[in-house]
């Protein structure tokens, strides 16, 4: 039994899941490819509708709980087979289908299972934005709401006062308020206390996949 997490994005807005070993060399120039990997069990697309960043909770053998199961969508999963020879699983999107595609987290990520062959259930899920506020901002203290908004502040001050600047012909001061406000900003990411309130925000929002897959073995080789 096993769960994995993997988050990835799309430039094409279609994501995939797909067996690392069967990718082809290079990105597939014709669809009729994508169409071999599919008809093979090695690929599973999901059109987006968009492009961005995507998490993926798949499940294998294992059953989708039902805090998570009551938010997937029903009417329009997707069913089939899947099969990975080696276990070695990627989501991403469908720009990264190919087995030289350059490492990018932000397109896709890699991740194992046991090998096998599986029957899949995938869904797309909907959670009530409140939720996932509730969620991020649970015990937050209001210095860390704070925090987390400052670069925001930070930055729309300085396009304010750099565009007042500008209008009133105070060229030179404009470019020094420019270049002080992009250091401040770019000081305070580098914090300790903001790195880590948004790494915490990160992973209050792996709670809230935005695909589900459950796989299941079958006796099929």
């Amino acid at each position: 039994m096993t769960i994995v997490y993997l988050s990835a994005g799309t430039d094409v807005a279609e994501m995939a899941l797909f067996d690392v070993d069967a990718l082809p060399r290079l990105l597939p120039r014709d669809v009729e490819d994508f169409a071999q990997l599919t008809s093979q069990m090695h690929l599973v697309r999901f059109s987006t509708g968009g492009d961005g960043g995507y998490l993926l909770h798949l499940f294998a053998n294992e059953p989708v709980p039902d805090s998570t199961l009551r938010y997937c969508l029903a009417d329009d999963k997707l069913i089939g087979e899947f099969h990975t020879s080696k276990g070695r699983i990627g989501f991403g999107g469908m720009e990264s289908v190919y087995a030289e595609f350059k490492p990018n987290p932000n397109i896709r990520a890699d991740g194992s299972i046991e090998p096998g062959h599986y029957a899949y259930t995938a869904y797309r899920t909907d959670f009530p934005d409140e939720l996932v506020e509730n969620a991020m901002w649970v015990e937050r203290t209001t210095h860390e709401r704070w925090l987390y908004h400052a670069p925001v502040i930070a930055t729309l001050a300085q396009f304010a006062t750099t565009y007042a600047l500008v209008i009133a012909g105070r060229f030179v001061p404009a470019g020094l308020v420019f270049l002080a406000g992009f250091l401040a900003g770019k000081r305070l990411r580098r914090l300790p206390e903001y790195r880590s309130l948004m790494a915490r925000i990160r992973n209050a929002q792996l709670a809230f996949p935005s695909i589900v897959v459950e796989l299941r073995s079958t006796s099929r080789l």
